[in-house]
């Protein structure tokens, strides 16, 4: 069998956690359309709350996309959502105006590493895994570039992906197949660690990797999913990861 070479994370609710309410989101889309009226004062916007309801209407749409079609959105595609949704043609100017405000309210985003991750990253390091992200999100790479050097986790990382980039999400077999060349280490030789049952494990197990659920009690496991193993804490994974090392090495002698 195939010796394991690499490790790829989620983000949220696995590296770090990911307070998350109704709102929040509506604070960020306030200070989006803040930072819109503010540039272009004399514009006729509709008002803060249908702006608000409009591009929540918008990334409520995007996640159910993500979910039954498995199908990915940049932060344009989105915004340019919620504008059809408000009867608005804007001018590219202003919608990146718009990102510019939703991005001031993600550099404020509440999203702190779990305790052990930076010390299982280490560890893992260094005992000569490459380690890489996989997240589904609709957020530019650059805003959650800047919170992982906020956090000081993206020295750790050799490799991230995020779907905003990609056509697919997870589960989607391309979602897993690009981070896995961007490696450079083959599905097999990979493990997974995620929080999401389907999104995480059932992904990575269709791909061929080993997959580690790292329990959520807010995401109940569907019973036909079975993971390769569950961990409470992501602490346990560097032990798990010799075991299963060690009984690749005695199968293969």
């Amino acid at each position: 069998m195939v010796r394991l070479q690499a490790v790829i994370f989620d983000l949220g609710g696995t590296l770090v956690s990911t307070p998350a309410g109704d709102e929040e989101a509506k604070r960020s889309w306030e200070l989006s359309y803040q930072a819109l009226s503010a540039r272009y004062p004399g514009a006729g916007w509709p008002d803060c709350e249908a702006y608000v309801r409009a591009m929540s209407e918008a990334e409520n749409a995007h996640w159910q996309r993500v979910r039954h079609e498995q199908r990915s959105s940049s932060p344009e595609d989105l915004l340019g959502d919620g504008f059809r949704r408000l009867g608005c043609q804007v001018e590219e100017e202003e919608l990146l105006a718009a990102l510019d405000g939703y991005a001031q309210a993600a550099a404020e985003w509440v999203a702190t590493p779990f305790p052990d991750a930076h010390e299982t990253l280490r560890a893992l390091r260094q005992e000569g895994y490459r380690l890489g992200l996989l997240s589904n999100t609709w957020w530019a790479a650059a805003w959650h570039n800047a919170h992982l050097a906020t956090h000081r986790l993206d020295d750790l990382l050799d490799v991230t992906v995020y779907t905003s980039d990609l056509p697919y999400s997870k589960p989607h077999p391309s979602a897993f197949l690009e981070v896995v060349t961007r490696l450079g280490v083959e599905p097999e030789a990979c493990v997974m660690v995620g929080d999401m049952m389907i999104d995480d494990i059932s992904g990575a197990l269709g791909l061929g990797m080993r997959a580690v659920w790292k329990y959520n009690e807010r995401w109940p496991r569907p019973a036909p999913i079975v993971p390769t193993a569950t961990i409470t804490h992501l602490k346990d994974l560097p032990s798990l990861l010799r075991q299963w090392q060690e009984e690749l090495e005695a199968s293969s002698g």
